[in-house]
């Protein structure tokens, strides 16, 4: 990198410092020490504490917040918190759930941080679009060769015909993802099934609603025994279930395509069938997502860092550097997948 360019560490977050200015990327804290960017409310880069000071990020980001922080002071700040305007930022969709961002900084060097991201639209979300940088912060949750996933547009298809399936032999077809997300992309891809959401996948889906954003669905209802659709969060969360007389299970997640109970599809914990639909970016799309960037230099972070950043230098002849000193918020990174 040249002499001028920004340093690039992990601290509050990750920290872009330039000159006197320093941009705190999905900070554990937000301050007013610094510019502080949030780019999506999954609780592994959402802060958990807000002392203060001016925030980047969307409106269904910062409503997600507001539902899920805990302390009193936290609520109050984000009541009517100050919205960073600051022309150093420039923010852009992630493609990785509603009201996911990008951040480009001004720092000294174009310097794109990506958050989550996945590459491909769907659903109503705009994939993530590759922007020339200098400096490119890339997740790698999925940052292993061996992560190639199916097309996303033949996934909703898939689990369409196996709920629709179930339905039809008079089962219920009961459908495991996490609560922020997914579970609001298996609605609008399931919404001429008449989903209904059960525990927090129905609070969650409350939580993001506005009026620029509706969705199509029923609250669980124990009391109707008839064969339905029920989107629940993960196996965690069986809890009132079992009132349904007969039901399949299946998990939703980028994790089926893994080893380890999950391979051909199937998986563990009495699921019956597993479906390996993710969003968030491939192996591959994170390759062609990086060399389309046009990087100088590649931070990888939060998940399979050091593969992949040995594989860009390899593969692409990028220099990259793995952030692996701290991994904040990463012992439960599958539930957010």
């Amino acid at each position: 990198m040249e002499r001028d360019g920004p340093s690039v560490r992990l601290g509050n977050g990750i920290e872009v410092a330039y000159g006197d200015t320093t941009f705190f990327l999905d900070p554990r804290k937000v301050t007013a020490e610094g510019v502080c960017c949030v780019s999506h409310a999954h609780s592994d880069h959402m802060p958990s504490s807000f002392a203060g000071g001016p925030i980047h990020c969307s409106d269904i980001t910062l409503r997600c917040m507001r539902g899920r922080v805990k302390s009193k002071r936290s609520k109050n700040y984000l009541e009517d918190p100050e919205r960073n305007n600051s022309p150093l930022v420039e923010a852009s969709g992630a493609g990785h759930i509603l009201g996911s961002n990008m951040f480009m900084l001004d720092a000294g060097q174009r310097v794109l941080y990506t958050g989550d991201l996945c590459p491909q639209s769907r659903l109503g979300i705009e994939g993530a679009r590759p922007q020339k940088c200098d400096v490119l912060i890339i997740e790698a949750t999925y940052g292993d060769p061996r992560y190639r996933f199916p097309d996303r547009r033949e996934m909703i298809r898939v689990i369409h015909d196996w709920v629709e399936d179930m339905l039809d032999q008079g089962y219920s077809a009961v459908l495991h993802a996490y609560p922020l997300g997914k579970s609001q992309e298996l609605i609008t891809m399931l919404r001429d099934l008449r989903p209904r959401l059960h525990g927090s996948v129905l609070e969650t889906t409350r939580m993001m609603e506005a009026d620029d954003l509706r969705f199509d669905y029923l609250p669980f209802d124990p009391e109707d025994l008839d064969p339905q659709l029920v989107i629940s969060p993960g196996a965690w969360g069986e809890n009132g279930l079992s009132v349904l007389r007969k039901k399949r299970s299946a998990d939703v997640s980028g994790w089926c395509l893994g080893t380890g109970g999950r391979s051909g599809g199937r998986i563990g914990w009495g699921m019956d069938q597993g479906f390996a639909y993710s969003d968030h970016a491939d192996f591959y799309e994170l390759l062609d997502f990086i060399d389309r960037c046009d990087p100088s230099v590649v931070y990888t972070h939060h998940g399979s860092e050091g593969t992949l950043a040995q594989e860009i230098q390899g593969r692409l002849g990028i220099t990259a550097i793995p952030l692996t000193r701290e991994k904040k918020g990463q012992t439960n990174l599958g539930r957010y997948c």
